[in-house]
């Protein structure tokens, strides 16, 4: 089995760059974005950024690439395991 190949498809970099400048390997699809926040689904996740003025610059999926210009607050991975719990009967009962 080759390891280098599962490795490469689990590697993802964020450099961001005087906190305006942010770029994004590892991309598969931007799943939303306005001006405060892109929520994008990566090789490692669902990434949310958030701030103020956000654009994107550029786009390649092909190469799982995404540059974000803007006033950059946060970045953080969704769980998605614990909106998976929020959503069954309990997860609601005891919201």
């Amino acid at each position: 089995m080759n390891y280098d190949v599962k490795n490469e498809m689990n590697k993802q970099e964020l450099k961001l760059k005087n906190r305006t400048n942010l770029e994004i390997t590892g991309v598969k699809k931007i799943e939303s974005l306005n001006s405060e926040e892109f929520i994008i689904n990566t090789t490692l996740g669902i990434l949310v950024v958030k701030g103020s003025n956000l654009e994107m610059q550029q786009l390649d999926i092909d190469k799982g690439l995404l540059w974000i210009n803007g006033n950059i607050d946060s970045m953080s991975y969704q769980n998605i395991e614990a909106k998976k719990q929020k959503n069954n009967f309990f997860g609601k009962v005891f919201k």
